[in-house]
């Protein structure tokens, strides 16, 4: 339930630009919009242009990043419309932010953006700053200095905005105690269950309820266009299982790339994380530190003290891993203490951690009979890549050249045709109709229409598709005997749940009239007597848990009742006996998350009011041609 309350504190700050010291990515698509001296411009805020050179930057960045984070499922995941919507409506966010600080008087001192950028360690050369590391880092990315430093006072300035607002959202002790009361809140409860299932016997659907429904839900049965494929796949992995590997060649490339196959060392560490709550965490944390020296158990604090639920369990143990797979300050930490020693605390972007080393794995050279499979496989992919490129531009030089049948590909690449089953524009559940890439092909004009061949599209790492239609289907009405079936059944599932949702209510004012719900139960009524539950549980369903908690409070030693109909259809009665008080409502932990989870409310509350009523008196204007700009 926290988790739950902290995602929705999400605002439009998830998607603000900050643009980070050194990206490394390259652009594209820039320069024919500075070309000269016209500027393309995608919108205006108050008469302050954003300009098609600061969007696509954006755009790419965010495109680049997505594309690293969601890898083969980028197509099926990120709708490119979407993205640029956002993009757009983040860049407006910042301008409305930085005309508020003009207007405010809010700005970023040429000594404080000169501290932020001397600060960077990825400028640094022979631990100093360097000037030509600096314009030869920026220049490399598509900066010149000064575009990049006006980037830079941008960020700080959005970072600043945000925290005189956070300033002034204080929360107060009764409110954290009051939330943290009502997450921890247990219930005594009990529940009947009413199925649904066994009304279905007093039933009989008649003709003319089956065709009056089909007639006044006739959209529903509709189906949509379908299309089956025919394909053919070139594989990397398929080519380099033919591929011969000789000893020699597994010894030689063994040899030169031993560290490779390398098994990283990796370290255990158990922390104590407490949120930045600047001077007095520092304080705690030196507490803390003091009473580890002077003898006190790690994992013991842990449990007390760390306001990370996932480790705090576990006496803040964290379990071995490897370089680079913690957040850069800590994965630097660890990887300079030694053994059974405690770092000073050490800031992340979680907050302030105390750190101790556990245990060491040091880093192992395995010798080649240990990993002989792997090495064979890798020299044959090496091998297998050169025979698969050769492939690729011969498949895209016929598919062009003989757009009229797959044959030619499979006769001179020697591949086979494979056929989908039937789908719709929006895929299916194979791997190739699940790509968005393949379905937009197969729908195209060309290939739909025309029936051409696609041409090659890329469907993984090194696998590459050439599709085209083996059959076709129209949007059409399915006939009233093809559904008949699927009416039927659903029309016997309606009058069942309504009919259990009666008998649930005749139930319930049985016994508010004091009838005793043991005397109640029959065929079709089930009585569950549970006992103590919170809110996360495993002894009932979701559904029912939910209705427990949502229930009013007994009042005088009288249970109270809710009614949900779960997603089976059943009715549920849920029997409130009590209200108890977890011992979790004490724990320091958890009201410090409390705290916190409120604070970030408040804040993204006082960020997002503002922003509206920004937003609300600007004058914005919206050009369409960013969702077309390459």
């Amino acid at each position: 339930m926290l988790l739950a309350i902290r995602e929705k504190v999400q605002g439009w700050v998830a998607w603000a630009i900050v643009i980070v010291l050194i990206v490394p990515f390259a652009l594209w698509g820039i320069d024919q919009y500075a070309t000269g001296d016209r500027i393309v411009v995608v919108a205006e805020v108050n008469g302050e242009k954003i300009s098609a050179t600061e969007f696509m930057q954006v755009y790419n960045t965010q495109r680049i990043r997505l594309r690293q984070q969601f890898g083969d499922m980028f197509d099926q995941v990120v709708d490119d419309e979407v993205l640029r919507e956002q993009v757009l409506e983040s860049l407006i966010t910042s301008a409305l932010i930085r005309q508020w600080a003009l207007d405010n008087r809010v700005v970023i001192s040429d000594a404080q953006l000169a501290a932020v950028i001397q600060g960077a360690d990825v400028f640094y050369e022979d631990g100093v700053f360097s000037q030509r590391l600096y314009q030869d880092l920026l220049a490399r990315n598509g900066f010149t200095p000064a575009s990049f430093e006006r980037d830079q006072r941008n960020f700080l300035l959005e970072g600043q905005f945000q925290n005189l607002l956070a300033s002034s959202t204080p929360v107060f002790p009764f409110e954290k105690q009051a939330l943290l009361d009502l997450q921890t809140q247990t219930r005594h409860v009990d529940y009947v269950r009413v199925d649904q299932r066994v009304f279905n016997k007093d039933v009989a659907i008649t003709d003319e309820q089956i065709a009056q429904f089909y007639a006044a839900n006739e959209d529903e049965y509709i189906q949509p266009e379908r299309v089956s494929l025919a394909y053919v796949t070139l594989s990397l992995a398929e080519i380099a299982k033919d591929v011969e590997v000789t000893e020699r060649q597994v010894a030689d490339y063994f040899e030169l790339n031993q560290r490779l196959f390398a098994v990283p060392e990796q370290r255990r560490a158990s922390h104590i994380l407490m949120m930045n709550r600047g001077d007095e965490t520092l304080a705690k944390l030196a507490e803390l530190k003091q009473r580890l020296a002077d003898g006190e158990d790690f994992a013991e604090l842990a449990q007390t003290y760390s306001e990370d639920p996932g480790s705090a369990r576990q006496g803040g143990d964290l379990d071995f891993f490897e370089a680079g797979m913690m957040v850069d300050e800590f994965d630097q930490a660890v990887f300079n203490l030694a053994m059974g020693e405690v770092s000073e605390p050490v800031e992340t972007e979680f907050g302030f951690h105390l750190i101790k080393l556990t245990d060491v794995k040091p880093m192992q050279l395995p010798g080649l009979d240990e990993i002989r499979d792997d090495v064979v496989a890798q020299v044959r992919l090496e091998q297998a890549e050169r025979v698969y490129f050769e492939l690729l531009e011969q498949m895209t030089q016929i598919a062009f050249e003989q757009p009229d049948s797959l044959e030619p590909i499979v006769e001179q690449l020697n591949l086979t045709v494979a056929t989908t089953r039937m789908v719709t524009r929006d895929g299916g559940r194979e791997t190739i109709t699940s790509r968005r890439t393949v379905m937009e092909a197969a729908f195209s004009e060309d290939v739909l229409q025309q029936r051409l061949n696609s041409a090659p599209i890329e469907v993984g790492p090194n696998e590459t598709v050439v599709v085209r239609i083996a059959e076709h289907q129209p949007s059409r009405l399915q006939p009233l005997e093809e559904v008949r079936a699927d009416i039927e059944r659903q029309l016997v599932r309606e009058f069942s749940i309504a009919r259990s949702a009666e008998r649930a209510d005749q139930l319930l004012a049985q016994i508010n009239e004091g009838v005793a719900v043991e005397t109640l139960i029959g065929e079709g009524v089930e009585w569950h007597p549970v006992g103590w539950i919170e809110r996360e549980n495993q002894q009932i369903l979701p559904q029912i848990t939910a209705a427990a908690f949502a229930a009013a409070k007994p009042v005088a030693d009288q249970p109270t009742w809710n009614k949900v109909q779960l997603v089976t259809g059943d009715s549920v009665l849920v029997r409130v006996n009590e209200i108890g008080r977890s011992d979790q409502a004490d724990n320091p932990r958890l009201l410090a998350q409390v705290e916190q989870i409120l604070l970030e409310t408040y804040q993204t509350a006082e960020v997002e009011s503002l922003m509206a009523s920004l937003r609300l008196t600007a004058k914005i204007d919206r050009k369409s041609n960013y969702l077309s700009l390459r």
